[in-house]
C-alpha cells in the first residue's frame, strides 16, 4: 500500500515538473523581440544656443535729397554701361544725378572767383617782398594776406554751391529707392533724389526672456539664418544689451550686428539669431532624442549585452539642438541603442539589425 502511494506521489511530481518545463519554454518563446540599430559613441563639440528672432536692417542708409533746383539728368553706370537703376552697387562718390542749371553757374561764378584768388595771393606775396625791403607796412601785408583768406573762402563757397548741383553716394551700397524724373525735367529743392544702402553690415534689435540675463554677453558669437538662404548661416555677435527688464513683456532688448559680404541677407528680411552662449569643444555626445527621462530625474539610455537591452543611467551637460552632452555613465566607443528604443524595457530581448 505504501509503495502505491509513492508512486502515485512521483507520478504527480513529475506531471508538474514537466508542465512547469513546458510552461517556461513557451514563455521564452513567446518573449517579444525588438530590432534595434546601434550606433558608437563619439566626441564632437557641442554649443549651448539661445535662439532669437528679429528683422535684419542695414547699418547704413541713407535718402540724398536736391539742395537746389536744376533740370534733372540720370548718370550711366560706368559698369554696366546704362543709366543707374534700382539694385545697382555704387562706389563712394560716384556721381549718380546731376542737376544742369546755367543760372545759378553764372551766379556761382566759379572762373571769377579762382581769378581773385590768383590775384590776392599775387598781391600778398607782392607786399611781403616790399615790406622785406622796407616800403611797405606790416599792416599792409597783413591787410593782403586778409584779402587773400577771403578770396579762398569765397572760392570754396562757390565749389559747395556748385556741388549742390552734383548728386553723389556718400558712401558705398546698393540703389534701394530711384524715383523716377523725366530726363531734363526741372527739379525742385528738397526733392529725394536716390536713397542707399550698405547693408553688407546688418543690425537685428532683439527681445531676450530675462531667464537668459546670465547667459547672453555682449561680443558672443551668433549664428544668423534666413528660411531664404537656408543653406548659408552669417556670423554675427551680441554688440549691445539693455540692463532693463520691459514689465509688460519680461524681456530685455538687445543688438546683433551681422556680417553680410555677399548681402545675401536683405534688409528687413526676418532673421533668425543663434546665440552662442556656451561652447565645449571635443566631448562625449550622443542624439539628444535617443535620451528617456524616469521618475527621480534620471536620464537614461540603452546598449546590448547577448542581445539584451541594458539600461544605463547617464549624467547630461549642454546641448543643441540635435546633440546631448554625457558627463557621465557612457565613453567613447560604446554602442548605445540609437533606433528602436522607444519600445524598449531594461533587459528586454532585441535583435541588432544592420
Amino acid at each position: 500500500m505504501i509503495n502505491k502511494s509513492i508512486k502515485y506521489i512521483g507520478v504527480i511530481l513529475l506531471a508538474y515538473t514537466l508542465n512547469a518545463c513546458n510552461e517556461q519554454r513557451m514563455n521564452s518563446s513567446s518573449e517579444t523581440t525588438t530590432p534595434v540599430w546601434l550606433a558608437e559613441v563619439g566626441k564632437r563639440d557641442v554649443r549651448e544656443l539661445t535662439t532669437t528672432t528679429g528683422t535684419a536692417k542695414a547699418a547704413k542708409t541713407v535718402e540724398v535729397k536736391s539742395e537746389t533746383n536744376g533740370k534733372y539728368e540720370l548718370m550711366i553706370n560706368p559698369k554696366t554701361k546704362r543709366p543707374y537703376k534700382l539694385g545697382d552697387i555704387v562706389e563712394e562718390g560716384a556721381v549718380l544725378i546731376k542737376l544742369n542749371n546755367k543760372e545759378h553757374e553764372n551766379t556761382v561764378s566759379l572762373s571769377t572767383k579762382k581769378m581773385q584768388v590768383d590775384i590776392a595771393k599775387k598781391e600778398w606775396e607782392g607786399q611781403k617782398a616790399v615790406f622785406e625791403k622796407g616800403g611797405a607796412t606790416e599792416k599792409d601785408v597783413l591787410n593782403a594776406e586778409s584779402s587773400y583768406i577771403q578770396a579762398q573762402s569765397a572760392l570754396e563757397s562757390a565749389y559747395t554751391e556748385l556741388a549742390k548741383l552734383t548728386i553723389k553716394a556718400p558712401f558705398k551700397g546698393a540703389i534701394v529707392n530711384l524715383p523716377y524724373f523725366t530726363p531734363n525735367v526741372e527739379i525742385a529743392s528738397g526733392e529725394t533724389m536716390v536713397g542707399l544702402m550698405d547693408y553688407s553690415q546688418m543690425y537685428m534689435e532683439i527681445a531676450l526672456p530675462e531667464n537668459t540675463i546670465d547667459k547672453v554677453k555682449v561680443g558672443q558669437k551668433v549664428l544668423v539664418t534666413n528660411y531664404n538662404i537656408k543653406s548659408d548661416t552669417l556670423s554675427g555677435l551680441v554688440s549691445q544689451l539693455s540692463p532693463a527688464i520691459n514689465e509688460d513683456t519680461r524681456t530685455y532688448t538687445g543688438y546683433i550686428t551681422i556680417n553680410n559680404p555677399e548681402l545675401k541677407l536683405r534688409p528687413g528680411m526676418f532673421a533668425k539669431g543663434e546665440i552662442i552662449t556656451l561652447q565645449k569643444d571635443s566631448v562625449i555626445v550622443i542624439p539628444k532624442d535617443i535620451v528617456n527621462s524616469r521618475r527621480g530625474g534620471n536620464r537614461i539610455v540603452y546598449t546590448v549585452e547577448q542581445n539584451r537591452a541594458m539600461e544605463k543611467i547617464i549624467t547630461v551637460g549642454i546641448s543643441d539642438d540635435r546633440f546631448i552632452e554625457v558627463e557621465s555613465g557612457l565613453n567613447q566607443g560604446d554602442k548605445i541603442v540609437v533606433k528602436g528604443y522607444e519600445f524598449l524595457r531594461n533587459r528586454g530581448k532585441v535583435k541588432i539589425m544592420k
